[in-house]
């Protein structure tokens, strides 16, 4: 679980000019809320596909609720700041498709899962079922 100091450090740096020490798989988004209509930002870590990026999160987390419905954010994002649109993917069918998809293309990223890979580098249906219970994937499409 990320810390508020972690979280302000890594905001730091990714609106930095060190920004590239982070990759390009960290970003900040900046969303309004919802209910209160402030602005406030968190890091992520995100995957790009094509001209859209993906990030997974965790259920119970609230950031990306103010994504639903297509509302507007701005993703920081390798030393550039983007207009992104949401789009949240919460079918635990297609969740643990984009997963096996994200597993295929970062097959180091799944130990941070603690999904195991089988001899085929693919992660088992069943892990794969599992993770898609507690996660969902946010697709940030570009304005």
């Amino acid at each position: 679980m990320p810390t508020r100091i972690g979280n302000l450090f890594i905001k730091a740096i990714v609106n930095s000019p060190l920004h590239p020490l982070l990759g390009d798989r960290v970003a900040v988004i900046t969303l309004e809320g919802r209910k209160t209509g402030r602005h406030f930002s968190t890091p992520i870590n995100l995957s790009r596909q094509g001209r859209t990026w993906m990030v997974v999160s965790m259920r119970n987390r609230t950031w990306w609720r103010n994504l639903r419905d297509g509302r507007r954010a701005l993703l920081r994002v390798a030393g550039r700041q983007v207009g992104v649109h949401g789009e949240i993917v919460s079918e635990p069918i297609a969740v643990a498709a984009g997963l096996a998809d994200y597993f295929k293309r970062f097959p180091g990223d799944a130990g941070n899962f603690k999904i195991p890979l089988g001899s085929d580098g693919r992660a088992s249906p069943e892990g794969l079922e599992h993770l898609a219970k507690e996660r969902l994937l946010i697709l940030l499409h570009p304005d």
